[in-house]
C-alpha cells in the first residue's frame, strides 16, 4: 500500500492536534500563514481545540494547493462557496478537509476527481444512552445499514459501525457539495465487516434512493484505535480498482516546510490562543455497559 505524496497531486495527510502543543514562537508564525479572514474566524473559537484543528486544516489546504500547482505559497487565494465549502480559482486539483476528536486530515486529487473526506472520533457525545441515541438516529440509515450496525454484539462496536456509516455519508455529501441533509437516501454497503489501522478497505458502495451510484468509490481506514476516516472519489470502476493509499502523519515541521508568512506576527492575537481553554470530552466508556469493558 503506497503513501501518497504531493507530486502527484493526490495526498491522504493527517495532522495529530492533540499532540501538537505549539510554543509561542510555532503559534506566531502558523497564524501569520493565513489569510485575514480565515485568522479572524479561528479567532472567535471560545475553546482553544477548536482553534488548532481549524488553523491546521487551513494550513493544510494552503501546503497541498501551494505544493501540486506551483503556486507560491503567499500567493495561494481561498474562497468560499455558498455553503462554505472552501476552494481557489482556477482549480488544478481538487481538496476537501475534515478535523474530529484529535485529527485533521486532508484529502487531495487531481481537477478531474470530486473527492470528499471525513473523519470520526469513535465515541458517544450525546449524553444519552447507546439504545435512545440509535432511536433518535433511526431516520438518518437505511434499514440495511441498521442490520450491519446492531449485527455487532457489543455497544462499542455498534457504535463504531455506526460512526464509520455515518463518516461514508458525510464524505460523499461533501464530494457532491451538498448540505448533511436527508442521510437516510443514502445507503452503504460495506464489504469489509471491520476497519484496521494501516490498511485501506476500497469495497464500499452507494446506493441512492435504493439505486447503486457505481461511478463512486470510497477508501476507509483506521488512523489509530479511536478514529476512522473515509473518502469519497468520483471515479470510473477503472480507477476505483487501482490501489490507493493510506494517510501520512504530518508533524509541524513538515506542515510549515516550504511556508511564507502572508501576515505580520500578532502577540496579541497569541496571547489570546493560549489563554483559551481546553474543550474536555467524554469518553466512550462512561456511557457503554458495563460488559463492555472487559
Amino acid at each position: 500500500m503506497s503513501v501518497c505524496i504531493a507530486s502527484t497531486k493526490r495526498a491522504r495527510w493527517t495532522f495529530n492536534v492533540k499532540t501538537w502543543q505549539p510554543t509561542e514562537a510555532q503559534f506566531l508564525l502558523a497564524s501569520a500563514c493565513v489569510q485575514e479572514e480565515e485568522k479572524a474566524r479561528i479567532g472567535r473559537f471560545v475553546f482553544k481545540n477548536d482553534a488548532k484543528a481549524t488553523l491546521i486544516g487551513r494550513l493544510m489546504m494552503r501546503k497541498f494547493v501551494s505544493s501540486t500547482s506551483g503556486i507560491p505559497y503567499s500567493e495561494v487565494k481561498f474562497w468560499r462557496e455558498e455553503k462554505g465549502k472552501p476552494y481557489v480559482l482556477n482549480p488544478v486539483v481538487n481538496f476537501n478537509i475534515s478535523h474530529d476528536g484529535d485529527h485533521v486530515v486532508l484529502a487531495g486529487e487531481e481537477v478531474s476527481t470530486k473527492v470528499g473526506v471525513d473523519v470520526m472520533r469513535l465515541e458517544h457525545r450525546s449524553g444519552t444512552g447507546v439504545e435512545e441515541f440509535f432511536r433518535t438516529m433511526s431516520r438518518q440509515f437505511t434499514a440495511e445499514e441498521w442490520e450491519c450496525i446492531r449485527g455487532k454484539s457489543l455497544p462499542s462496536k455498534q457504535l463504531a459501525t455506526f460512526y464509520r456509516h455515518w463518516c461514508l455519508k458525510e464524505s460523499y455529501l461533501k464530494a457532491l457539495g451538498m448540505s448533511i441533509t436527508s442521510l437516510g437516501r443514502y445507503g452503504f454497503k460495506t464489504e469489509e465487516p471491520d476497519l484496521r489501522v494501516g490498511t485501506v478497505a476500497r469495497g464500499t458502495r452507494v446506493y441512492v434512493d435504493g439505486i447503486l451510484a457505481d461511478n463512486w468509490c470510497f477508501e476507509e481506514t483506521m488512523l489509530d484505535e479511536d478514529h476512522c476516516v473515509a473518502v469519497a472519489l468520483s471515479k470510473s470502476t477503472a480507477d476505483c480498482s487501482q490501489d490507493h493509499c493510506l494517510f501520512h502523519f504530518l508533524d509541524f515541521e513538515q506542515l510549515m516546510k516550504g511556508s511564507e508568512p502572508i501576515l505580520q506576527p500578532d502577540l496579541e492575537y497569541t496571547r489570546n490562543f493560549f489563554a483559551k481553554n481546553e474543550k474536555i470530552i467524554r469518553p466512550i466508556a462512561s456511557i457503554l455497559d458495563t460488559n463492555d469493558k472487559n
